[in-house]
């Protein structure tokens, strides 16, 4: 990928997004904007990861643009249904596939880069990346993923310090504010493993989903040290202690989530080896031999 093609996708996506203007007034929803912004956030923080990864140049492009185009869905979601609840309407990253593939947008990339992008864009919002995904694709599957998770940590804390939470519940998927976790919530995070979104009750389940992303749920050196950087988990074990009394089990996945973060960050980047271009060519010689179906 050229950075001159990376240059036009950037235009050619807000260009889209710029359909859903309200007739009337010219302007983007509230949410709608807010969403524009995650996105291009999103990109932000997965050019930083990469940096930090030492990925060469192509490979970061690739990288930035599955960023970017992670959340297409969200426009036609919030359009059709009134909600960023994929349960109560659609598979926002199954449908961006789709409408991305429809916009053309990727038509002239490589087949490697396109596949690349487009499955990191299909399973940015699954339980996990597939065994079947190996490889450059895996690589920047991942990327997106924990970028999301970075930007995603940075909107609860906005939220919460500005207010803006209180006045706008929605961030929070509306969920009530107080209560004790769902203790199947609390077991989960404490043993590192993947949690059932619809076991979410109360806003404590919703900030314990976070938590459980620091215990092993972040792919990358490079995300665990922003992560621990920025007291991600401290914020989270302080505010989860104001909605609850429930505070041995906070501590024990909070404990949890440290002991994770700090053996991530003791991991290796290996700046001689850095992700690169060779990775889609050898992704393209064995591509028959991990298909991923693609919308």
């Amino acid at each position: 990928m050229t950075q001159g093609f990376g240059e036009k996708l950037i235009f050619r996506y807000h260009d889209y997004v710029n359909t859903f203007r309200d007739p009337s007034s010219g302007a983007l929803s509230r949410l709608l904007m807010f969403k524009r912004d995650h996105s291009d956030r999103v990109m932000l923080e997965a050019n930083r990861v990469m940096m930090g990864e030492r990925w060469e140049s192509n490979a970061r492009r690739v990288g930035e643009a599955a960023a970017l185009l992670h959340d297409t869905a969200r426009y036609v979601q919030f359009h059709a249904f009134g909600t960023f609840r994929d349960r109560e309407s659609f598979d926002h990253a199954d449908a961006s596939v789709e409408i991305i593939q429809q916009q053309g947008w990727l038509r002239a990339l490589p087949e490697a880069e396109r596949h690349a992008i487009l499955s990191a864009v299909r399973f940015h919002n699954k339980r996990g990346v597939p065994p079947s995904l190996t490889g450059f694709d895996a690589d920047v599957a991942h990327l997106v993923r924990d970028a999301d998770k970075l930007d995603i940590f940075r909107i609860l804390e906005t939220a919460v310090n500005d207010g803006s939470l209180a006045r706008h519940p929605e961030i929070a998927w509306g969920l009530q504010m107080e209560g004790a976790p769902n203790p199947e919530i609390i077991e989960a995070v404490s043993n590192g493993e993947s949690v059932n979104y619809d076991a979410i009750r109360v806003f404590a389940d919703f900030v314990l989903i976070q938590v459980g992303w620091l215990n092993g749920g972040l792919h990358f050196k490079t995300t665990a040290r922003f992560a621990i950087e920025r007291k991600t988990l401290e914020f989270r074990e302080t505010l989860l202690k104001t909605l609850t009394d429930d505070h041995s089990g906070i501590e024990h996945c909070c404990a949890a989530a440290r002991k994770s973060l700090e053996a991530k960050t003791l991991g290796h980047v290996d700046t001689n080896n850095p992700v690169s271009g060779e990775r889609l060519v050898e992704h393209a010689e064995k591509k028959h031999q991990n298909p991923v179906g693609m919308a």
